[in-house]
């Protein structure tokens, strides 16, 4: 990772993604960049010029507030906001998005915002979404996996952050059941995780770091009771690389269910 584009619309999921995203920045020395857009229609008596100039003012005396250094880009859009959003991250060369999980101040967990859906959706870059929570500093980071391959695409990221922020880093396998399970079941597919584990062994020794295998009648459902039973500060999982898009935009995922029920940031790789 190079840089992280931060969407921004002065709300307060919005402040709380670019506060994360700023403490990530400086964890990782990343440049960070600030994306916010003008209506045409939004414009009323002053030009684009002012309105522009106006925003510009505002972004920055809470960039100043908050002790985050970052570029600033303001822009009138010509097509869909997440088109624009992953365009632009693309020419910076970004390797994160951070956008507020909606325009809103809602407190309903099952809310969220076009946008953030839409770039959920389509961006192969991974999307870091804020919440109702902002985090200047990890203590526990939770990486969820499962037996699927995709699912330990993050851990070199994962394993990179707890290594600069000196967190505990949690590997979670949610096995979803409405029934007891044998502890020989568990034991078994604890013993399959760790085999997909052994290339990662000598990196995951360099840290603290726990394998942690939970029932649950959902797995959305065990990964935020873990994430409230243990302190986590953020949470990293994987989209399902194996829907097209007409699927993603339909399919009801896990990771979507977490996005929407999680208090603390998500990234979505």
């Amino acid at each position: 990772m190079r840089a992280i584009l931060s969407a921004f619309d002065l709300s307060k999921q919005s402040e709380n993604a670019l506060i994360t995203a700023s403490s990530i920045s400086k964890a990782f020395s990343f440049e960070l960049h600030v994306i916010h857009f003008i209506s045409p229609s939004a414009y009323g008596l002053s030009t684009p010029e002012m309105e522009k100039q106006e925003k510009y003012n505002k972004i920055q005396d809470f960039l100043n507030q908050h002790n985050i250094s970052a570029k600033i880009h303001t822009k009138i859009p010509s097509k869909p906001i997440a088109y624009e959003i992953i365009e632009t991250a693309k020419e910076i060369e970004a390797s994160l998005i951070a956008i507020g999980r909606s325009s809103y101040d809602v407190q309903d967990i099952n809310f969220i915002g076009s946008n953030a859906l839409s770039l959920k959706n389509t961006s192969e870059i991974p999307i870091l979404f804020g919440t109702l929570k902002p985090k200047v500093s990890f203590r526990n980071i939770l990486l969820t996996i499962n037996e699927k391959p995709y699912s330990l695409e993050p851990l070199r990221f994962a394993i990179d952050f707890s290594k600069k922020t000196d967190a505990k880093l949690h590997l979670l396998y949610v096995i979803e059941s409405n029934f007891p399970v044998p502890v020989e079941e568990i034991r078994l597919e604890e013993g399959k995780i760790d085999e997909n584990l052994k290339l990662y062994k000598p990196l995951l020794s360099e840290i603290d770091y726990s394998l942690n295998v939970v029932i649950s009648e959902y797995a959305s459902k065990g990964i935020l009771e873990y994430t409230d039973k243990n302190d986590v500060d953020i949470i990293i999982m994987s989209r399902r690389k194996s829907l097209n898009l007409f699927e993603r935009l339909f399919y009801s995922s896990n990771t979507l269910r977490v996005i929407r029920g999680a208090t603390v940031p998500v990234i979505a790789f």
